[in-house]
């Protein structure tokens, strides 16, 4: 009975307080439409979709049939042919010869390389107070398409002409940061190799003066037999130097840093901003305004009926 009494004094003061209700329910839904259809800017979002392939020469110095020989400059002593020795100097030089190990997860942290951005801004003549790297990197949003070599950057902007510029000319500038850096990589990579081929020129130099030499003044056929491996094996390793630099000259020709990422999809101007969103805006202002309200009568209801005077006065 009591629960009836308690739903029903609920029920009287939603009534009682109904009109309180109804303005601050009405007046919370309209106060959310008026911000979102004339106060909040809409919000557009463009989309460029970019394809990379790794397409990266393979640039591994020595193939297993090598032998690597280290003589000493100015050393007597026969050429030294070891497995480990071949390894080590392997690895020495695939390190020093070799472009940067680029997945796609890897592209698309670069996206927003600070660098990239920056161009992005000048190229547009956008305010650089407004647009700078921290701000415009918050309006961008990139991602993998699962399971593809696919890359999506999406822009956010008011003007939806300019969310789409942005969205191009971010991949325009991204593709173009990628190609130079992986020349600049190239060219590196081809005065390296120049270096070590003038090296193991010299080598071949003091190889065969010293076999002529030799050959000149000892009858001695094992010493003869083991100068001239000694420079038959540094002719081998210049070849593999020489046939590396050729690759690298070849790629360096054929720009392939232009085929490893493609603009696949360039943005297109939206025609419907993706916010605010107005009518869910509007239900739920509705539904707070109406939630509020009622905590609001009831709290009324309940300071007005403890209130010790009248407590007092009924006694």
């Amino acid at each position: 009975m009591e629960e009836e009494i308690s739903l029903r004094e609920l029920i009287e003061v939603i009534l009682k307080y109904k009109k309180t209700i109804i303005i601050v329910t009405l007046a919370a839904t309209l106060v959310a439409a008026v911000l979102s259809f004339f106060i909040i800017k809409p919000t557009y979002e463009a989309t460029t979709t970019l394809s990379v392939t790794d397409v990266t020469p393979e640039t591994g110095f020595f193939g297993s049939n090598t032998t690597v020989i280290l003589p000493g400059k100015d050393s007597d002593l026969p050429a030294v042919q070891s497995d480990s020795i071949e390894k080590d100097l392997s690895l020495l030089l695939s390190s020093l010869l070799k472009y940067p190990d680029m997945s796609v997860e890897a592209f698309k942290e670069e996206v927003t390389n600070p660098i990239v951005l920056m161009n992005t801004v000048k190229q547009l003549g956008l305010d650089p107070q407004k647009y700078t790297v921290e701000n415009l990197k918050k309006q961008i949003s990139v991602s993998v398409v699962n399971n593809t070599n696919l890359i999506t950057v999406t822009v956010k902007e008011n003007d939806p002409k300019l969310a789409a510029k942005i969205a191009d000319t971010i991949a325009q500038n991204f593709r173009t940061y990628i190609i130079e850096r992986n020349n600049r990589q190239t060219d590196k990579l081809i005065e390296t190799l120049n270096k070590l081929i003038t090296l193991q020129n010299d080598k071949i130099k003091e190889a065969t003066a010293e076999l002529n030499k030799v050959q000149t003044n000892s009858q001695d056929k094992l010493l003869i037999e083991q100068k001239q491996k000694q420079l038959d094996l540094l002719k081998s390793t210049r070849d593999i130097m020489l046939e590396k630099y050729n690759i690298l000259e070849l790629v360096k020709e054929s720009d392939l840093g232009k085929q490893s990422i493609l603009i696949t999809s360039k943005a297109l101007v939206p025609d419907k901003p993706v916010a605010p969103k107005k009518l869910l805006n509007i239900i739920i202002a509705f539904m707070l305004g109406l939630m509020v309200s009622i905590f609001i009568v009831f709290f009324m209801e309940y300071w007005k009926n403890t209130d010790p005077k009248r407590t007092t006065v009924k006694a």
